[in-house]
């Protein structure tokens, strides 16, 4: 089984280590010490399996054939209740809302261990770009190009989020009116980490919406206001594959001064007929104030945002896969 994420599982649950299969269906993990342990297979569209229990000893190398009995996972119908809000959602119960992120959670596991296991690699383009307080683009250069090794749009551990929020202000010199500089604070994106820990699932409520074309979209805010910024937004899958299109958020809890719901980022994905998940395009937007004479409150004076793209894909050799590569760009 092409495309599928093969994850070994602990004595508690726990998982401990994790990749894609080949395109032969072939994997390899490597457990942190002896134990028992089980392997579970997931994959975009089909239910979920997990092996027996697997004793491994201190050192041993074990060849498991894994005979999947594959079944088609059937999404059932949007109810009323799904669309109410959830608020401490727990990966692995038969909610809706839950099996979409466990959907969402398998594809960008996938996409990490794309990059990881270096089958493919992606050479990517970054940017940056100044706009008016209403969004006009002012400016904007190329950062370079380069290999895409990790997921694009990086966050601070869990804990760390949970403490000082996704926007740090507590450094050195850094205050809100310090945006945009070497001094200002520090914005944290939203990757998997960050979404599917506890603290964010516990402290956050999501509620699934079904929209026009065949989008299904899970929207997630914060469940109570802690004076700390925070992210709002939604996870979108396709209705008929559940493919993962995209992850959009937006800061909340900022100061008065910055507009709602423009200060934020977005990561858009796409699957590949090898079944590797890749991130296409991202951005990240801030704002910049300016503190005039006489006023206590700064004002926005522009955004600043970074982002970038993949411009193609590359082979175990290194070489451009033209064939991926078109893909990846939708052509």
């Amino acid at each position: 089984m092409s495309g599928a994420l093969v994850v070994l599982l602990d004595s508690a649950g726990r998982d401990v280590a994790r990749a894609a299969t080949s395109a032969s269906g072939g994997y390899t993990l490597a457990a942190p010490a002896a134990g028992r342990y089980r392997v579970a297979v997931r994959q975009i569209g089909w239910q979920a399996w997990t092996s027996p229990p697997v004793e491994l000893a201190a050192g041993e190398t074990r060849s498991l054939v894994l005979r999947v009995e594959t079944e088609v996972y059937a999404l059932p119908a949007i109810t009323v209740e799904a669309r109410r809000p959830r608020c401490g959602i727990r990966l692995g119960d038969d909610a809706v809302v839950s099996r979409l992120l466990e959907v969402a959670q398998t594809a960008l596991a996938l996409a990490q261990a794309a990059a990881d296991d270096g089958a493919i690699a992606f050479s990517s383009e970054w940017y940056l770009a100044r706009y008016s307080p209403s969004l006009e683009l002012v400016d904007s250069s190329s950062v370079g190009v380069g290999r895409l090794a990790r997921w694009p749009i990086q966050s601070a551990l869990p804990d760390t989020l949970e403490r000082w929020g996704f926007v740090r202000t507590d450094g050195p010199g850094q205050d809100w009116t310090d945006v945009g500089s070497a001094r200002g604070p520090v914005y944290y994106g939203l990757d998997a980490r960050a979404l599917f820990s506890d603290w964010f699932l516990t402290s956050h409520c999501f509620r699934v919406e079904e929209k026009e074309g065949g989008e299904l979209r899970v929207r997630f805010e914060p469940s109570r206001h802690q004076g700390r910024a925070d992210v709002a937004g939604m996870v979108v899958l396709d209705r008929g594959s559940l493919e993962l299109r995209r992850i959009e958020f937006a800061y909340v809890n900022l100061p008065r001064w910055v507009p709602r719901d423009r200060a934020g980022g977005e990561v858009r994905l796409r699957r590949l007929k090898s079944g590797a998940w890749v991130p296409y395009a991202w951005r990240v937007r801030a704002p910049v104030p300016r503190l005039a004479v006489g006023r206590a409150q700064p004002k926005l004076d522009a955004w600043v945002e970074t982002g970038g793209w993949v411009r193609s894909v590359r082979g175990a050799a290194g070489r451009v896969d033209s064939a991926m590569t078109r893909e990846v760009l939708g052509r």
